[in-house]
């Protein structure tokens, strides 16, 4: 099968990168696909981490567009870091942006909080 049209796509270091529910599903063993990818997913994020670091210090080599941060553990990330940023006062939100700048790929991530 090719690699664009896999059910589960993959970065070039191999992480799962994309997921086609729709598609997966309709494979034999879809359903145990799927929990085994998202296990997978869980497995790269570690399970304590500092609530007032950014994602991409969480997990550096997982780009923002990737589905690690939409589903499971990687969404609570993004969720908590989130919720606590939009509690911060304007002049720490400043503060947070100039210590922990956005990296590529990541641009326009704090105005996404707002």
């Amino acid at each position: 099968m090719n690699m664009e049209t896999a059910p589960i796509r993959r970065d070039e270091d191999g992480h799962i990168r994309h997921i086609d529910v729709s598609a997966l599903m309709r494979t034999p063993d879809g359903f145990a696909r799927l929990r085994a990818a998202l296990d997978e997913i869980d497995e790269t994020l570690p399970e304590d981490y500092d609530i007032e670091q950014p994602p991409w210090l969480i997990c550096p080599a997982t780009q923002r567009d990737s589905v690690t941060w939409k589903v499971r553990r990687g969404a609570r990330v993004v969720e908590t870091f989130a919720q606590w940023y939009r509690t911060q006062a304007p002049e720490l939100r400043r503060r947070i942006q100039a210590r922990y700048p956005e990296p590529r790929g990541w641009q326009g991530f704090y105005a996404s909080l707002a």
